[in-house]
């Protein structure tokens, strides 16, 4: 709620992730263009009861990062004490993924959840070998898929685990693995349906993401700015377990503790122990082994739901005689770290940037630019606006202030927007929009120049994209084609599908 509110308030629009997500999770779909489609429905299922406010998909990033840490406290749970597995979640919060970039909702962050329920799942099937566990870990696997395909380089290592543990010798765990193969098939085979439809969908764009080949020196610059990033995002906990091993040990010192005193990881059985590092870090170093060996590139944000189990790190660190007081310690921290970090982001998002005129995402003035476009196609067309024909980021601002009944063509291609049905887009008008804002980087798609040329009103406005005087200006060009009467002659044209 906290980091909620606080961007709700200092930000005026969304970031671009939470806008894709907001145009196509507009209407329902089996899949779309670039990737699966479980984040698109949840926000389709939430858009359905509160509409699309700017705040809805910080709620909706925040959320699956909650369900995820509480999935991973089950997960500690089943290891060691509720104190215990308390205190790994907390470790973990200050994790970039967790709370700055917990309030992005793409792929990324959804698969939080989903990925975390798979690890609890998959510790319980592998521990008590019931089928009703191996069916539901299914399920969660389905739902992983369906959220990013990157998913699979987590199974390998429930796969790799299952062999080093000796598990793949018993007949049960086998039978396990089939019940949960089956669940998982189940789970997405209407995805897969509809992906044998696609001949550019998905999978044609994942691949495109991975196999461009690096050289070895791009290969090398390319594994520095990644680890760098990666460090930088990791940093927070390591603070915040510094300070709290400092706390610590001063507490003990006072108590006049002596002698070697037992870890949190001793209370560990051996097997859990191997199971945290294992899957905690299997995926990262196979990954990093994968695009070495294929001389692919790499970027951070693909490793998202690599770090859920960083917490349980904290349990070699963190000495075991006052888990109690330990906890209360890491209570105050984290909670401290987390304030500052929200109210550092919102400031400095929001009004700073605006304040120093500073032209960000969160500053864009999307509400002021969706009004006056809409007043324009109003002025100029006798139909109601139901396409917006524009970049993701422009025409996604002046959807979302238009209603549920206002969708995207995305980049003015039919391909990229399979809710827009070619008879309607022909027939029953546009409003075509382009950002000539001279600090935008988003560019201009050609075929949004072509629709451009077919419009009958034409024109250009502007706004001030921050509060400082002579700052910045947004600069949006737009144009209206407008309906036909072949349109009202069959209604449905002019509603969306």
């Amino acid at each position: 709620m906290l980091w909620t509110t606080l961007t709700a308030l200092s930000h005026r629009a969304p970031d671009l992730d939470n806008i894709e997500e907001l145009v196509w999770g507009n209407v329902f779909q089996w899949g779309y263009f670039k990737h699966p489609p479980l984040p698109s429905w949840l926000l389709f299922t939430l858009a359905s009861g509160f509409g699309r406010p700017v705040w809805l998909t910080f709620f909706a990033g925040q959320l699956s990062v909650v369900i995820a840490l509480w999935c991973i406290w089950r997960l500690g749970c089943a290891m060691t004490s509720q104190r215990n597995a308390l205190i790994a979640v907390l470790v973990a919060t200050p994790i970039t993924y967790f709370n700055i970039l917990g309030i992005v909702f793409n792929h990324n962050t959804v698969q939080l959840c989903s990925i975390a329920a798979c690890h609890w799942m998959f510790y319980r099937a592998w521990r008590h070998e019931a089928w009703r566990d191996w069916l539901i870990l299914g399920f969660c696997c389905g739902a992983a898929m369906l959220t990013k395909y990157s998913a699979l380089i987590q199974f390998a290592t429930y796969f790799l685990f299952l062999l080093l543990a000796g598990s793949l010798k018993r007949a049960r765990v086998w039978k396990g693995i089939a019940i949960a193969l089956a669940s998982l098939g189940l789970t997405i085979a209407p995805h897969l349906w509809w992906l044998s439809q696609q001949s550019n969908g998905p999978i044609h764009y994942a691949s495109g993401a991975l196999c461009k080949i690096m050289t070895r020196p791009e290969q090398l610059r390319m594994f520095g700015e990644f680890l760098a990033t990666t460090l930088a995002r990791l940093a927070p906990m390591a603070i915040a377990m510094i300070i709290i091993a400092i706390v610590t040990l001063r507490r003990q010192a006072n108590d006049g503790a002596q002698g070697p005193i037992a870890t949190l990881a001793d209370g560990l059985r051996a097997a859990d122990r191997c199971f945290i590092v294992i899957i905690g870090l299997g995926p990262f170093v196979l990954t990093l082994l994968i695009s070495m060996a294929m001389k692919t590139r790499i970027v951070a944000p693909w490793t998202t739901t690599f770090f859920l189990l960083f917490g349980f790190s904290a349990f070699w660190l963190f000495q075991s005689d006052a888990s109690t007081r330990l906890l209360r310690t890491c209570i105050k921290v984290i909670v401290l770290i987390q304030i500052c970090l929200a109210l550092g982001y919102a400031f400095v998002r929001g009004p700073l940037s605006d304040l120093t005129g500073r032209p960000t995402r969160a500053t864009f003035p999307g509400q002021a630019v969706s009004r006056e476009l809409q007043a324009q196609w109003n002025a100029h067309s006798v139909t109601p606006l139901t396409l917006v024909a524009s970049d993701i980021w422009l025409g996604g601002n002046i959807a979302i202030y238009g209603g549920r009944q206002v969708n995207v063509l995305i980049n003015g291609n039919l391909g990229l927007s399979p809710w827009v049905a070619p008879q309607r887009a022909a027939h029953c008008g546009m409003l075509v929009a382009l950002n000539r804002s001279p600090r935008s980087t988003d560019g201009v798609p050609p075929k949004l120049i072509e629709l451009m040329a077919l419009a009958k009103f034409k024109g250009t406005s502007q706004f001030p994209w921050t509060s400082k005087p002579d700052g910045p200006l947004v600069l949006i060009e737009w144009g209206i084609i407008p309906a036909l009467p072949s349109c009202a002659a069959d209604r449905a044209l002019a509603l969306p599908p």
